[in-house]
């Protein structure tokens, strides 16, 4: 992904905190954030997209889902779990936008996810400490005492100094510039898109009646 400068990184972090917020304020667990999960609109703010995963939960879930590299612990070890699996997965997101890679990988998941229990991170040495703070209280496996699980939920992460200068209403209103603007011709141009090979099926013959225009008359 590469590395992002700290504004970058606080800016697309803290818009992936309030659509966090505002999906769990419905009691929907997002489940799987990873950086090909955001993308950008015309004006260059984030858009979660695939809410494949997404699930409506008021207690806990055992499904165990997610992108390897942001599991949280507790969705390996079988564990019930709720919300407090998007804030972990926020923090991994913080750290690599940082840093340039996730805080644990390995090729082989099992090694993966051993490396995901141990919780020992290799912390590169520019790594800024503020930032540091707050994704160790978000990747913590201890639910007791990680950000946006404790009794005052997102606000804790909100009111972290590593995002002090963020004003959290003009975020959420859009007024803030976005770092990146992408380039487009027009409204319905692709070229910020990877091109992939189309496949082409054949559907039948389309020349004769529709058996069913009757019953979708108004589509």
């Amino acid at each position: 992904m590469g590395k992002f400068p700290s504004p970058v990184a606080k800016f697309y972090a803290g818009e992936v905190a309030l659509a966090f917020e505002y999906l769990h304020s419905f009691d929907l667990v997002y489940r799987d954030l990873k950086p090909e999960n955001i993308l950008l609109d015309s004006n260059g703010h984030i858009k979660l997209t695939d809410l494949g995963f997404a699930k409506y939960v008021t207690d806990v879930t055992w499904t165990l889902c997610g992108t390897p590299d942001y599991l949280a612990p507790e969705i390996i070890q079988a564990k019930g779990y709720g919300r407090a699996v998007d804030w972990y997965s926020l923090g991994v997101l913080i750290f690599e936008m940082i840093a340039g890679y996730p805080p644990y990988y390995d090729r082989d998941h099992y090694k993966l996810y051993e490396r995901i229990l141990s919780g020992r991170v290799r912390w590169p040495s520019q790594f800024d400490p503020i930032a540091r703070d707050l994704v160790e209280k978000l990747i913590t496996s201890d639910l007791s005492s990680r950000y946006g699980n404790l009794k005052n939920g997102s606000k804790d992460i909100k009111n972290h100094p590593w995002f002090q200068e963020v004003d959290w209403n003009k975020l959420a209103r859009l007024e803030i510039a976005a770092p990146l603007i992408p380039a487009k011709k027009s409204g319905g141009d692709t070229g910020n898109f990877d091109r992939y090979p189309e496949s082409h099926e054949s559907y039948g013959d389309m020349s004769g009646s529709d058996v069913y225009g009757q019953k979708f008359i108004m589509f």
